[in-house]
């Protein structure tokens, strides 16, 4: 049965490679060795891996002592990610099978074949794009960006610490915030006690991450790792782009046009935007006008498409009005460097280059005495960042 819809299921799989890894692994199925393999081969496109994993259990299935189980195990799955086209495959199997469909199928596969066709075009363009913009230091270890901060609603008296790094080399002080804690990636878009519908803000100086936040909340979505919730579609929405900024359309949001655009959003209009996810980027580049009289703006505060997800961007001079909301489900700042991730950069660099680490050694002294910055002959862009972190540390 599998190897009848081997083409299909490795396409659809493709899309969602790491949840449906994880989900086979979690039930028993496959191997950490396979495991591992899917999430760290480099070098192998998802399709190909995507590939290897169902040859994997299809080999799984072939010398299982309960193969009908496994099969049905596998459906389960499958039919776990909320994909259209997997769970028509799962489905398909266990009708076969003779077995009965979990309550939740019929939900799963209304979802129209040109939402989840769009959807699929959505993921191999975010996959496509660079998480770390080009303008972005040097990154520490695979896919590094900024750190993050969860501000919660807490007492305004506690006041805590919060290392304040801003990156490009540049550290500022130390700020104190009210009651922060660290947040990872996965769980901003953690749905609250009250809302599966969230309106997350994020906001931070210029240049520290927030961009980059964004996209890699988008790569996680493309690739199946949003653990807390599953969006039928993402949409990023800079605000920068004037057609975005006076957007008067739910159809003016989609920066990448198709025929299937005017059916997307007829489905979502129609579900008052639940399963949707918006990232507005930018908050900061609308005007006075626009923040208080636009699209963005009446989707932001639930006047429209109440039950989609949001996250909007800031920088932190323009983020008041934002924070003021009732509907607000989470602050979140991006604090870029800590001084652990300076020092990282400090050391990696140093080991690459040991001409310079032999003038650090060298000039130590000298620059103990005279109290003078120290300084490189060596241009390249790692050095002259670590000159430059060396220096603001001090």
């Amino acid at each position: 049965m599998l190897r009848m819809n081997y083409a299909t299921l490795v396409d659809a799989v493709t899309n969602n490679l790491h949840r449906v890894t994880n989900g086979l692994y979690a039930r028993g199925l496959i191997s950490m060795e396979t495991v591992n393999h899917i999430q760290t081969a480099t070098g192998i496109s998802n399709l190909l891996k995507s590939g290897q994993l169902v040859s994997v259990i299809q080999r799984q299935l072939e010398s299982s002592l309960n193969s009908e189980q496994y099969l049905i195990d596998i459906c389960h799955v499958l039919i776990n990610q909320q994909h259209h086209t997997l769970t028509d495959i799962a489905t398909s199997i266990l009708h076969q099978l003779g077995q009965s469909i979990p309550d939740n199928v019929t939900s799963i596969s209304s979802i129209p074949d040109d939402v989840q066709g769009y959807a699929d075009n959505m993921r191999q363009h975010y996959k496509h794009q660079p998480i770390v913009a080009t303008d972005w230091p040097p990154k520490v270890g695979k896919d590094f960006f900024g750190r993050l901060a969860l501000i919660e609603k807490q007492d305004s008296s506690t006041q805590a610490k919060s290392a304040w790094h801003l990156l490009r080399g540049q550290v500022d002080k130390i700020v104190k915030l009210t009651g922060n804690k660290e947040i990872s990636v996965e769980d901003v878009l953690q749905p609250t006690d009250s809302s599966l519908s969230l309106r997350v803000v994020t906001d931070g100086p210029p240049g520290i991450g927030k961009t980059t936040f964004c996209r890699k909340l988008l790569n996680m979505w493309s690739n199946g790792t949003l653990v807390h919730q599953q969006y039928d579609l993402v949409l990023y929405c800079p605000l920068r782009n004037s057609k975005i900024a006076t957007a008067t359309t739910l159809a003016d949001l989609f920066e990448y046009k198709s025929f299937k655009v005017s059916k997307v959003v007829d489905w979502l209009s129609n579900r008052d935007g639940e399963g949707l996810l918006i990232i507005f980027d930018g908050w900061d580049e609308l005007s006075e006008q626009l923040r208080q009289s636009s699209l963005a703006a009446s989707i932001i505060h639930r006047k429209e498409l109440d039950q989609c997800s949001v996250i909007v961007t800031s920088r932190s001079y323009a983020s008041s009005s934002l924070l003021k909301m009732d509907t607000l489900s989470r602050h979140v700042q991006v604090i870029g460097f800590s001084k652990e991730e300076i020092s990282t950069v400090i050391i990696q660099t140093l080991q690459k280059d040991t001409k310079l680490a032999q003038e650090l050694i060298d000039k130590k002294r000298e620059d103990d005495k005279n109290r003078k910055p120290f300084t490189t002959t060596q241009s390249s862009e790692d050095s002259q960042l670590a000159v430059k972190l060396i220096n603001d540390l001090k």
